[in-house]
């Protein structure tokens, strides 16, 4: 799972402890200055720097680094739970289709800032 990161050390320990049993955290730290990469590192992800700023550029580099059959993309910031993924998975897995997207909704007044 690619996980861009910028400054987001209070969100890690959560997102990196739903992250599915099995699965590789790749953490893409894209410049954060407080300690989000050693956090990460600490906390058993593997931790990959990538100096060009913006998502787009931290994805890239997620993907180049990962060598897994699936690779998920999802934000470090808590706003998704990353144990959701694994059902994504499954569906391409079981051959349902080949690439799965999904979008974020709502579920409550007042659920996003």
């Amino acid at each position: 799972m690619v996980l861009p990161c910028l400054d987001e050390a209070a969100a890690l320990p959560w997102v990196l402890d739903r992250i599915p049993d099995g699965w590789r955290a790749i953490v893409v730290d894209n410049g954060s200055t407080d300690g989000s990469a050693k956090l990460a590192r600490s906390l058993g992800a593997h931790v990959v720097t990538e100096e060009r700023r913006g998502f787009g550029a931290a994805c890239h580099a997620g993907l180049l680094a990962a060598e897994a059959e699936f690779v998920c993309f999802c934000d470090c910031d808590g706003s998704l739970d990353p144990a959701l993924l694994a059902g994504f998975v499954r569906r391409i897995a079981d051959g349902e289709c080949d690439l799965l997207l999904g979008r974020r909704r709502p579920e409550g007044r007042g659920a996003w800032p």
